[in-house]
């Protein structure tokens, strides 16, 4: 079972059951209703509760945003702080991926601990403009 509920795998026309909304996002009801406290719009006059499919894609797309960290040019992600910061003196490594990726790693000047990012290799010289970067081990850049 993935991490995140694809908000497409629902139908936007349709309603859906408790049961039958967690069944078509590979979710549990538990996890259904955990989203109705936290806003998932319901019909509720009466049961069993109904939840309009554009509901839930509406909710879910919104959910996803509010948890992306959009970074500056020049930090990486730092899982420890939760939030994008500079590497240390602005060294990083970087680690061939796939053809079109690669990884940026670096120490957090805040906490010490590691913070990456995936990049487009593709768009490294733009990256070669905010830090000064090693090739790491295994890497093919």
């Amino acid at each position: 079972m993935s991490k995140r509920a694809n908000p497409m795998s629902v139908k936007a026309a349709m309603s859906y059951e408790i049961g039958e909304a967690a069944l078509a996002l590979g979710k549990t009801p538990a996890t259904i209703r955990n989203w109705i406290k936290d806003g998932l719009p319901v019909m509720s006059s009466r049961k069993p509760y109904l939840i309009s499919g554009a509901a839930i894609r509406e909710y879910l797309r919104a959910k996803y945003k509010s948890a992306k960290r959009p970074l500056d040019a020049d930090q990486l992600f730092c899982p420890s702080c939760g939030c994008g910061r500079r590497p240390l003196n602005s060294l990083v490594t970087i680690q061939a991926l796939t053809v079109p990726t690669s990884l940026l790693k670096g120490i957090c000047e805040h906490c010490g601990g590691t913070n990456t990012r995936m990049i487009s290799t593709a768009r490294l010289s733009d990256f070669e403009r905010a830090f000064v970067i090693r090739e790491g081990p295994d890497s093919d850049a």
